[in-house]
Formats: structure tokens, C-alpha cells, sequence
């Protein structure tokens, strides 16, 4: 996904599937939306809205959101729910690294803690957050959307905690972002193909993605 300093207002929509003990599940799920809210310090800062909702089956918490983006970042920033933040946060089950890393909570990490959004009933939380880079960006990528889930009860084949995979549901208003790239979107849309290319990017565990 590429996004343009002009196309300020643009809204887009994220799905998040399951994917625990190894195996991918529906009784775990997120939902967010994103709003691009244009760009500050003279082209350097981009400023995002978000609203992110765990609409799990099952009992669970929403400990932190991630996702890569192109570019030198500076620095980064956040209020609301998920108000703290870590750059090249580490995320776990062979997720590796992540570029921005959105914490629920100051005590812990993007992998592990306590806090979150929690299911049943399903509980939405929104914010902001700012992207500093070091230089101008007249456009900027973002891919390798995740979030971590903990407390999850009962258990998915004997686990706890897991994660969920961002797939690309839905976008618009504003001024029509460009296309996807082949290898992040389009691998989504025809099956999940996100966990196979962010593995080829760093190293890690292997993921067999089942059917969900």
C-alpha cells in the first residue's frame, strides 16, 4: 500500500485472521480503520487516525498493533489506546521485527504484557499517531499489518496467545491511493501470502498457513 502526502483524508479498513499455535483460526479476529490525516513539519510527519475493535470469538486481549513502512523514521508517536510506542518492535510466532509498534500499555513490549482491547463484549479503543521521517516523503509504504492477542480462553490448540494477520477489506474517501504492490496485497487477497513474504524478509520460524 502506497500512500501519497496528497491524499489526505484517504480512509482504508484492515481484517485481521488468527493465526495461533501455528495453525490459522477463527476465534480470533481484529478489525481496524485507518485515516490518513494529511502531513506536518514541512513533509516530514505523517499523521494517521486509527480504531481498532477485537471482535474474537473467544475471550481475548489486543496487547499491540504493527506494521512496516519505508523510509528513515525518526521518530514516532501516539495517543489513545494504544498510546505507547517502540521502533523495530520484535513480534512473535516467526513475525520478526517490526518497523512501528503500537503498545497498549508502558510496562512490557509489542510481544508480550498486560492491557489491551478485550473481547466479549467486543471492545473498540481509537487514537492517534505521527510518523517522523528523516527526509521528505512525497509517498511512503506501509505493509506487514499484525496485531498481538493474549489471554486468550479457552485455548487454541494449547496456546494462550497468538497473532492476527492484516488483510486489505476495504478503502476510500479522499483522493484514490495507488496500487498495491504485487508482493504484499495481491498476495493477501488470494490467500494470506503475507506470513510467507514477511518470513522471506527476516528470518525466522516457518509458518505452514492452514485453511482457516
Amino acid at each position: 500500500m502506497v500512500i501519497s502526502s496528497a491524499n489526505s483524508g484517504y480512509n482504508f479498513s484492515m481484517d485481521y485472521a488468527g493465526y495461533v499455535a501455528e495453525a490459522w483460526t477463527d476465534q480470533v479476529s481484529a478489525f481496524a480503520d485507518f485515516t490518513f490525516d494529511g502531513v506536518t513539519n514541512n513533509g516530514r510527519t505523517f499523521n494517521f487516525s486509527y480504531a481498532m475493535t477485537n471482535d474474537s470469538i473467544v475471550d481475548s486481549r489486543i496487547r499491540s498493533f504493527g506494521l512496516d513502512t519505508s523510509g528513515t523514521v525518526t521518530s514516532l508517536s501516539a495517543t489513545g489506546a494504544y498510546q505507547y510506542t517502540d521502533l523495530d518492535g520484535q513480534f512473535p510466532v516467526g513475525l520478526g521485527r517490526l518497523d512501528l509498534c503500537f503498545i497498549a500499555t508502558g510496562n512490557g513490549s509489542c510481544t508480550g504484557g498486560p492491557g489491551g482491547l478485550r473481547s466479549n463484549p467486543d471492545e473498540s479503543g481509537t487514537g492517534t499517531f505521527a510518523i517522523t521521517f528523516a527526509n521528505v516523503m512525497e509517498s511512503v509504504t506501509f505493509d506487514n499489518f499484525a496485531v498481538r492477542f493474549q489471554s486468550i480462553n479457552p485455548t487454541i490448540n494449547g496456546s494462550s496467545s497468538g497473532v492476527g494477520i492484516g488483510s486489505l477489506a476495504s478503502g476510500g474517501g479522499g483522493s484514490p491511493i495507488t496500487a498495491p504492490e504485487p508482493g504484499t496485497w495481491l498476495m493477501l487477497l488470494v490467500g494470506f501470502g503475507l506470513v510467507g513474504h514477511m518470513l522471506r524478509r527476516r528470518a525466522g520460524p516457518t509458518l505452514l498457513p492452514q485453511a482457516a
